[in-house]
């Protein structure tokens, strides 16, 4: 006789997962969404950047309809598993149930492919606008861009594999969609692990150093905090998909299918996240490092009598390369 509490548990977890977890964080990536839109409207006044606003926020449009149409996806889902063939032999996750409500993960697969492409593609350019200027920038990208590509062509075979009309026609694809299915998984965690790793190990090579030489400052505190790298990195998304790398490998259902559920909104969550960032002009850009290293120069080139004038003529240092050095993606168009 089976043990009805890890069956429970399972259920509960993902009718929970698929539709309250789910829309959280979406609520949480609409508002960032609709904050982003404030910042974008300030940005067009600036006709030196004004493209570049209209695409960056054309890419959010993009992705925040991708996770409306997943979010109302899985609410259907769940009401079709869990109410309307919940009575069915095996359950709401039997292979009855599923199989009645199998056409709704056939429409959202290409809205997830669409979103996951798109924002795995803005965490390899943040590793580009990290490590562009430095010695390593080359090597650096490339092994990104190899990362990136890989996690590509592995999800498109994948959601190939998994779309109807192609699995039913080729022989033994059980067996391949498996074998896909892995591969596919190592170079979805190979890669957001790689490029995170990346862009922290940078960013805290550059905050050890700069604190060694100045102390904390405020522009530091700015770029460097711990809370700016993990944005910066997507580590929330990252470590949503080291926890179901392990819930796969320990094969625990209840996890695996928590894991599964959320990880699209964690990714566009991640992504809103590095966005505000950006159109607030608080995230890590080209002219940062030159700003930092300025910085740097001129503590060692003035000699102040003391300490509270030495820390004068640190904060006016900063506000003058501020206002001489404005960066594309350092501050906002005055109102």
């Amino acid at each position: 006789m089976s043990d009805p509490i890890p069956s429970n548990l399972n259920h509960a977890l993902t009718l929970i997962s698929s539709t309250t977890i789910v829309a959280v964080i979406y609520t949480f990536s609409f508002i960032l969404y609709c904050l982003c839109a404030r910042l974008s409207y300030l940005w067009l006044r600036d006709l030196d950047r004004k493209r570049q606003t209209v695409l960056t926020f054309t890419l959010a449009s993009v992705i925040i309809i991708c996770g409306t149409i997943h979010v109302a996806l899985e609410n259907q889902y769940a009401r079709l598993t869990f109410v309307d063939y919940s009575s069915l032999p095996g359950g709401p996750l039997g292979p009855l149930a599923q199989g009645r409500a199998s056409l709704i993960p056939q429409i959202w697969n290409p809205t997830i492919l669409i979103a996951e492409v798109l924002t795995l593609g803005v965490l390899l350019w943040r590793v580009w606008i990290v490590y562009s200027g430095t010695r390593f920038s080359i090597p650096v990208i490339i092994l990104a861009s190899l990362f990136y590509l890989a996690y590509v062509v592995t999800t498109i075979l994948q959601s190939a594999f998994v779309w109807a009309p192609l699995s039913s026609t080729l022989p033994n694809i059980t067996r391949t969609r498996q074998i896909v299915a892995i591969i596919a998984l190592a170079c979805t965690a190979a890669s957001k692990i790689v490029m995170t790793f990346m862009i922290i190990l940078h960013l805290m090579l550059i905050r050890q150093k700069h604190i060694n030489l100045m102390g904390n400052t405020d522009i530091a505190a700015q770029y460097l905090g711990i809370a700016a790298m993990l944005i910066e990195s997507y580590a929330l998304s990252t470590a949503w998909n080291i926890g179901y790398l392990i819930a796969y490998i320990l094969k625990n259902p209840p996890a695996h299918n928590f894991f599964t559920n959320c990880a699209v909104q964690v990714e566009i969550l991640s992504y809103f996240l590095v966005l505000y960032r950006v159109f607030s002009g608080r995230a890590w850009d080209r002219q940062t490092q030159d700003q930092l290293s300025t910085l740097r120069w001129e503590r060692h080139d003035i000699q102040p009598s003391g300490d509270d004038s030495g820390m004068k003529v640190v904060n006016v240092r900063a506000t003058d390369i501020d206002e001489a050095n404005p960066s594309a993606f350092s501050s906002r168009p005055g109102v």
